[in-house]
């Protein structure tokens, strides 16, 4: 135990909920920059939950991504992992921009959650046509 380890307390107990809060905060931080539009996706995701978007935050402090892609992956069902993943994709095709950091994080969560990219691009091409908003002008 570190000197100022009591003034940490403890991280909140990964559920279902915390690990998607979770992936989206990782995701928002992947390439350096966090735009307030993210955080405003993120919370809009979470169903304007700021508990639930704290509790990430304390989280995602307490331990780096590996150990809560281990964790989450150990978590999640099948349906679960297809969810965040979906959430996810998303979250880094909203702005129509997939930097390569986010890219590379996301095939660390198809990989972690045993998940194919054959299996996410129908997913894909649905997200993608939901977010092209430039058909609507």
């Amino acid at each position: 135990m570190g000197l100022f380890d009591m003034f940490k307390g403890a991280p909140p107990a990964l559920t279902p909920k915390l690990s998607l809060a979770v992936g989206l905060l990782h995701m928002i931080h992947a390439d350096g920059e966090v735009e307030a539009e993210e955080i405003g996706q993120v919370l809009q995701a979470l169903g304007n939950d700021k508990t639930l978007f704290d509790d990430a935050g304390k989280y995602a402090k307490s331990k780096d991504v590996n150990a809560f892609l281990a964790e989450s992956a150990a978590l999640l069902n099948a349906d679960q992992k297809l969810c965040v993943l979906l959430n996810l994709l998303d979250s880094l095709m909203a702005d129509g921009v997939a930097a390569p950091e986010e890219q590379a994080l996301f095939s660390r969560f198809m990989t972690a959650y045993g998940v194919s990219e054959e299996t996410l691009q129908p997913y894909a091409l649905g997200i993608s046509a939901k977010n092209n908003r430039k058909v609507l002008e």
